[in-house]
């Protein structure tokens, strides 16, 4: 078992209503690090998370970066790194564009890529959005200069590693309006003539060009927001997609979005431009907009029994409270299992004020799996972090441990901001928020050694600030199967 460094401390939740058939394995928690220090004046949320895939010190973690000054088009998104596995952090690259959510990756490579999006009112109704996206050839310490390209909402990035038979492969899956070509009559705007879809783009150079390689999902009534991507051994894409229902007045107008939603997950063949029908892995109640977020999606890279396992973690919030859930597949995507709830505690289901919500999920190279999500009352204007640990393929869950709280304490002491009179969680530019959520995504990852790492965004220091933690497991599990290449 690799060790944490000092001050590694067990924090266990309450005791989980669920029956095991052995002991949880234990589960260490390092201490909370202040990932964004070196921005500690700016306000930072909705963050992601990479590992390195061979090196298990360099972690690469992303987020937006001055959300109040989004009037003045001066929001960002800004990438960290760590070289000492998640003990310090510093600022890596920033976007040039005003741009929202980051994402961050390593192909199996090394190479490190940034990606965020941006758009204005203008080219909104246009449906023009653009991508900014960096490249680093050496796992994210320098970075190239950027290139703009047309994009959509809420990149993800997948890579295939390919084989004798096809070139490697990196994607970048979003949401996008396109033009259609079969509706009539006048339209105030091209948004209005066009339809919602999830679009993909592939590079076979290391991202030095795109080209389109898939466009999907039939949307009726309703439309898809992509909500995470991967790719499979064989080099199918594998994509999760969110299908919102929208309301109707008595003239046929938008009028918002329904409570109900459904998650899908469609898969393109290896080099396929085609997606194959969609699979619906669950209906789900999204009624809560303090704490709605994107959902989160992964699949098993190790070379272990669960290999190419797809797992998929979200919140449904019917009443009386919100349940964090977990299906996974076996085959590819084409079936799903019953979900689990990895939340379900004694006394947390007689709280209808317990809110969590925002989970991520994360498999490590022994094919545990680990679920991290955000819990706080309703009352509360900020939330902890929770995980849960799976080593039988998502079919049981540890108890949840307790990751951090956000009056915690901070290693080597916490960069607090100096607060102004505009900072009062009210006003547009505040840099404080009430009822913080922390953006829609969270960050989990498994270093090369097993090691999960949790990313996040609170307010202790009086603005959103980034924070990571480690969680080492000592896994219970049969080490990884070799498979000859002969």
């Amino acid at each position: 078992m690799t060790g944490l460094k000092a001050s590694v401390v067990a924090a266990v939740a309450a005791a989980s209503v669920r029956l095991y058939a052995q002991p949880s394995p234990p589960v260490r928690v390092g201490p909370t690090v202040q990932v964004s220090r070196a921005g500690s004046e700016r306000a930072h949320e909705e963050v992601y998370l990479a590992a390195h895939p061979k090196d298990p010190n360099r972690l690469l973690g992303c987020s937006i970066v001055d959300r109040d000054r989004y009037a003045e088009r001066g929001m960002h998104a800004v990438a960290y790194v760590s070289e000492d596995g998640g003990g310090t952090w510093r600022r890596a690259v920033e976007s040039r564009e005003f741009n929202g959510d980051p994402m961050c990756a390593f192909a199996p490579d090394g190479r490190a890529f940034f990606v965020s999006i941006g758009t204005d009112d203008e080219n909104w109704k246009k449906v023009n959005w653009w991508m900014e996206i960096f490249v680093s050839a050496d796992g994210g310490l320098a970075w190239g200069p950027g290139h703009v390209r047309r994009g959509g909402d809420r990149p993800w990035l997948a890579f295939d590693p390919g084989d004798a038979r096809r070139p490697a492969a990196t994607y970048v899956v979003y949401s996008i309006r396109t033009t259609a070509i079969d509706r009539f009559g006048v339209f105030e705007s091209l948004r209005d003539a066009a339809l919602p879809t999830v679009e993909v783009v592939r590079s076979t150079d290391g991202g030095r060009s795109w080209e389109k390689t898939a466009v999907g999902v039939g949307t009726g009534p309703s439309f898809p927001t992509a909500t995470g991507a991967a790719v499979l051994s064989d080099g199918s894409l594998a994509v999760l997609w969110l299908e919102r229902f929208m309301k109707k007045d008595e003239k046929g107008q938008d009028i918002g979005q329904e409570d109900r939603q459904t998650l899908n997950v469609t898969v393109a063949p290896p080099g396929g431009e085609i997606f194959q029908p969609s699979v619906r892995v669950a209906e789900l109640v999204a009624s809560r907009p303090d704490s709605g977020t994107f959902f989160s999606f992964t699949g098993d890279a190790s070379r272990g029994r669960f290999r190419d396992r797809l797992y998929v973690a979200w919140t449904d919030t019917a009443k009386p409270r919100s349940r964090i859930l977990v299906a996974s597949s076996s085959d590819g995507g084409k079936s799903w299992s019953a979900p689990v709830a990895v939340n379900d505690e004694p006394g947390a289901d007689a709280s209808k004020e317990l809110d969590d919500y925002q989970p991520t999920v994360a498999v490590n190279r022994d094919g545990a799996v680990g679920v991290s999500w955000r819990r706080r009352t309703r009352k509360d204007e900020d939330a902890e972090v929770r995980f849960a640990l799976s080593e039988d393929g998502g079919r049981t869950w540890t108890p949840a441990f307790l990751v951090s709280k956000p009056s915690g304490p901070v290693a080597g002491g916490l960069a607090k901001a100096k607060l102004r009179p505009g900072d009062d969680g009210e006003s547009p530019a505040s840099r404080s928020v009430k009822l913080y959520k922390g953006g829609d995504t969270a960050g989990l990852a498994a270093d090369a050694n097993g090691v999960f790492h949790a990313l996040w965004a609170d307010q202790r220091s009086g603005i959103g600030q980034v924070y990571s933690a480690a969680i080492e497991v000592e896994s219970a599990a049969p080490p990884p199967q070799h498979i000859s290449n002969h």
